[in-house]
């Protein structure tokens, strides 16, 4: 009888044992729910800074469409000034022409004073003129790309009346890039005080990012 109760005592011993495992959680519950809060705030601190982020990025982005849409707005054209009909040269060193009368100038990127444009954006342009003289001279008119000599026109002096000529460019122009007219050695243009008989126009067809080609 005795070694029946002692078998009975060990085998009880032995199923508390096996409870008290199975009830004792394998995991730290509290630690764990802790760590997932700390994890849960972080995620929601780096979502607002994305979220701040993002807004920022679509102010920026904005503001660049808007100065595109206003740097896109360059146009102009100018002839020449005169209190009466008169003509300008013939002169003996080729002569930029100041087209100090403006009739257009979207954007103020031409400077009557200069008589020079200047791009305020990277882009495609146009430009052209128009001139007039009497007969009794030449006349030869260029459009000039910085120094450099871009399209010209020449008219003899074929003993008509009257001469008319034009020409016309387009040119990718860089910022801050500048474009004139000059007249040629020996020629003249005229200069009415009504009818802008001789103009020089210009304007941006399309700009160009940096990376345009």
């Amino acid at each position: 009888m005795a070694l029946f109760q002692i078998f009975l005592i060990s085998i009880l011993s032995s199923c508390m044992a096996q409870d008290e495992d199975i009830m004792t959680p394998a995991v730290n519950i509290y630690s764990e729910l802790k760590e997932l809060k700390a994890s849960l705030d972080g995620l929601t601190t780096d979502l607002n800074a994305a979220k701040n982020e993002l807004e920022e990025q679509k102010s920026l982005i904005q503001d660049l469409q808007k100065q595109i849409k206003e740097s896109s707005r360059v146009a102009f054209t100018a002839s020449m000034s005169a209190t009466e009909s008169t003509s300008r040269g013939p002169f003996s060193t080729e002569t930029k022409l100041i087209f100090d009368k403006v009739l257009t100038n979207v954007g103020n990127a031409y400077n009557p004073v200069t008589g020079v444009f200047t791009a305020p954006v990277k882009g495609v342009y146009y430009f052209r003129y128009s001139g007039s003289a009497f007969a009794s001279h030449d006349m030869g008119l260029s459009i000039f790309k910085g120094t450099a000599r871009f399209v010209s026109s020449y008219e003899y002096n074929s003993g008509e009346r009257n001469d008319q000529m034009s020409n016309g460019a387009v040119m990718e122009l860089d910022v801050g890039e500048e474009v004139h007219v000059r007249l040629w050695v020996g020629c003249w243009i005229f200069v009415d005080r009504r009818y802008n008989y001789s103009t020089f126009t210009g304007y941006l067809l399309y700009p160009q990012d940096s990376a345009s080609v």
